[in-house]
C-alpha cells in the first residue's frame, strides 16, 4: 500500500451496474480505499434509539428536532420529505444489510480499504439541532454499530456541519432552549450573541454602496471589516460557540466508535477553508476528533460559487441601490479570499453548474482552500482532498493533484473518474 491514499466514492447500486469498476480503478489509478455511502439498515437494538417518536415521523416531530432562526422559526420545511423516510437523522429507512455487506467484502477482496460514508447532522438545508442530547445519544449508537458490524476500515462522517453558506438562513441558527443551555454551559451568553448578529446586520445597512465598492477596488482589509460592521464580541463568540458544537459532538462520535471498535479510522470531510467558520468547521480543532480531514473542496457550485453570489446578492438586497453587481461581488471576493484569481464580475459569468468548472478557474479556486487547509489543520494530521474526476478540465485535475501533493496532502478520494480512465 503506498503512502499516497487514492479514494473513490461509489454506492453499492453502481456496483451491481458495473462490478468490475473497482479493479479498473485500481489497476489504471492505483486505487486504495472504497469511500462506499451506507445503504444497509440497523438492527432494531440501534433503531429503536431514534429520537423520532414515531416512524415515520410527523413534520411536527421533526420541526421540534431541528435547527431554528434566531427569530424562533424552523430553518426550512422543504426538506422534511427526506427526514420522513429517515429511520432517524443521517440514516435511511429503507436498506439491504445484506447486499451492502456484499459490497464492503467484495471491495475488500479485491484488496481494497473500505470506508462507510455515513451521514450527520444536516440534509441539504435541512439540519438536526446539535445541542439535542437525544440526537447525539442517537449518532453515537449509529457510529458505534457502522465501526463494528460490517468489518470497514474506516468511518468517513459526511454532513457534520451546519447548513452550506449558500443557504443563509443557516448562518443565525440555532438557537433554540437546548443550545441556549448548551451556551451557558460552555460560557457563552446566547443574548449577547443574537444582539451582535442584529447589530452587525443594522450596520451593515447603513453603509453607502458607491463608497463601499470604491474602499473595496482600493484594498479592503481585517480591521476595515471590523469597523464598517462595528463588530461586537458576540459576533465572534457566535462563530466559535457553533465550532464547539460540531467539535464536542464529533468527539463524541468518535469515542463512541473506538469504544466499539478501536482500530477504526474515523473522520470527516471538511467545508472548503475560506468558508468553514459559517458552518462550525474550526479545522484547527480538527485532530481533536478525527484522525483524518477529507477537505470537501469538490462541490465549487454549491459550497462555493453558490455562496459568493448569494451573499452578493444578500449585500446588494441590504445596501441598496447604490451597491453594483459587479462592487457586491468585488466585497464578497475580497471578504471571503477569492479575489485576484478572475471570479466573474457579473452573476451571469457563472452560467449553468454543468459548466462552471469551464467558466472559472476552478484550479486556483480550489487550490487556495487546499493551501489555507493545510495550514489551519494540526500538523501531521493525514488530509485527503476529495476533487472531481468528472466534469473538471484534465489540465485543472493535473496540477490540482500535483499541487496538493506538495502543499502535504496525503492523498485525493475522487467524486467521479470520467476523465482520468480511458
Amino acid at each position: 500500500m503506498t503512502d499516497w491514499r487514492t479514494g473513490v466514492y461509489l454506492d453499492v447500486a453502481s456496483l451491481l451496474q458495473t462490478p468490475q469498476y473497482p479493479a479498473r480503478l485500481r489497476d489504471e489509478i492505483g486505487l486504495t480505499t472504497a469511500v462506499l455511502s451506507f445503504a444497509g439498515t440497523l438492527p432494531q437494538e440501534i433503531a429503536q434509539q431514534t429520537p423520532f417518536a414515531q416512524s415515520p415521523p410527523a413534520d411536527g416531530q421533526i420541526a421540534d428536532l431541528v435547527l431554528r432562526h434566531m427569530e424562533g422559526q424552523a430553518v426550512d420545511a422543504r426538506e422534511f420529505p427526506l427526514a420522513a423516510a429517515s429511520a432517524g437523522p443521517g440514516v435511511r429507512a429503507s436498506g439491504d444489510d445484506a447486499g451492502f455487506r456484499k459490497a464492503v467484502d467484495r471491495l475488500k477482496s479485491e484488496g481494497l480499504d473500505v470506508w462507510l460514508c455515513g451521514g450527520s447532522w444536516t440534509e441539504r438545508r435541512l439540519m438536526y439541532c446539535p445541542s439535542r442530547e437525544a440526537t447525539t445519544v442517537w449518532f453515537e449508537a449509529v457510529c458505534a454499530h457502522w465501526a463494528s458490524a460490517y468489518g470497514v476500515d474506516g468511518i468517513d462522517l459526511t454532513h457534520a456541519r451546519f447548513p452550506m453558506g449558500s443557504f443563509p438562513l443557516g448562518l443565525f441558527g440555532c438557537t433554540c432552549e437546548s443550545c441556549a443551555l448548551a451556551a451557558d454551559e460552555m460560557g457563552y451568553d446566547m443574548a449577547e450573541m443574537i444582539a451582535a448578529l442584529r447589530s452587525a446586520r443594522t450596520q451593515l445597512q447603513r453603509l453607502d454602496g458607491r463608497r463601499l465598492g470604491e474602499v473595496v477596488r482600493m484594498g479592503l482589509g481585517f480591521f476595515d471589516i471590523i469597523q464598517a460592521l462595528g463588530v461586537q464580541p458576540g459576533l465572534i463568540a457566535w462563530l466559535r460557540f457553533r465550532a464547539e458544537l460540531i467539535a464536542r459532538g464529533l468527539q463524541r462520535f468518535r469515542a463512541a466508535a473506538k469504544s466499539a471498535n478501536p482500530d477504526i479510522f474515523f473522520g470527516s470531510d471538511t467545508y472548503p477553508a475560506s468558508m468553514a467558520l459559517t458552518v462550525g468547521h474550526d479545522l484547527g480543532r480538527w485532530g481533536e476528533f478525527a484522525d483524518f480531514a477529507s477537505p470537501l473542496v469538490s462541490h465549487i457550485s454549491a459550497f462555493t460559487c453558490d455562496t459568493l453570489t448569494t451573499w452578493a446578492k444578500f449585500l446588494q438586497a441590504e445596501i441598496g441601490d447604490s451597491l453594483s453587481a459587479a462592487d457586491a461581488l468585488a466585497t464578497i471576493y475580497r471578504f471571503t479570499g477569492y479575489d485576484g484569481i478572475g471570479l466573474p464580475e457579473t452573476y451571469d459569468g457563472f452560467g449553468d453548474a454543468a459548466e462552471l468548472a469551464y467558466r472559472v478557474p476552478v484550479d486556483d479556486l480550489v487550490l487556495r482552500d487546499l493551501a489555507k487547509t493545510r495550514l489551519y489543520l494540526p500538523e501531521g494530521l493525514p488530509s485527503f482532498p476529495i476533487i472531481h474526476g468528472t466534469g473538471w478540465p484534465r489540465a485543472a485535475i493535473d496540477r490540482i493533484v500535483s499541487e496538493a501533493r506538495r502543499l502535504g496532502h496525503n492523498g485525493i478520494i475522487w467524486q467521479g473518474t470520467d476523465e482520468l480512465i480511458a
